[in-house]
């Protein structure tokens, strides 16, 4: 009554699975989160509420071998709706160790996703912005540049109009 009680508790989505991939317990987070209650899910395959199926076959598969894996997956519930979720899967067993099936574990990252995508957003934003400073720094500079050569070329251009005139001076007593 204790453990049932504690997983109605908890806000993660839980259910419990047989080795032949049939669900077989939910808590009231998985009823919150899918759509579904117990007595329209227990007995169904695991395979109802993923999206990505052959996925969920290679974790599972693994889950044997490793004990635990942490997956992002795609829920669908009931109402067909696709919510991107983080879903582990830890192996069951028993006191002398022998496979009894899955702990599904999922958790809801839809915000994190909104949030994710609006800071992928900001920073094309602000790499647009920084493209764009950039481009008038080196027009900028370009211009720069150029004026100083002109200068420079001026400057040589004086210099030998003076020595020109210093020669005239000296060339006609003036």
């Amino acid at each position: 009554m204790y453990i049932g009680e504690f997983s109605d508790f908890l806000p993660l989505a839980v259910c419990t699975v047989n080795p032949i991939r049939i669900i077989i317990n939910i808590n009231k987070g998985f009823e919150d989160l899918t759509g579904y209650k117990s007595i329209e899910i227990v007995g169904e395959s695991i395979y109802i509420i993923f999206r990505e199926k052959e996925e969920v076959e290679k974790i599972l598969e693994g889950v044997q071998k490793k004990e635990k894996v942490a997956k992002e997956l795609t829920l669908m519930t009931k109402e067909k709706e696709k919510i991107p979720v983080n879903t582990t899967i830890s192996s069951r067993k028993d006191r002398e160790g022998n496979f009894l099936g899955y702990f599904v574990g999922i958790t809801d990252i839809t915000e994190l996703k909104k949030l994710q995508e609006e800071m992928e957003e900001k920073v094309k934003e602000r790499t647009k912005e920084l493209n764009e400073k950039l481009e008038e720094l080196e027009k900028f500079r370009k211009l720069s540049v150029g004026r100083e050569l002109k200068m420079v070329a001026l400057k040589e251009e004086i210099k030998e109009l003076k020595e020109e005139l210093e020669k005239y001076k000296i060339k006609h007593g003036k």
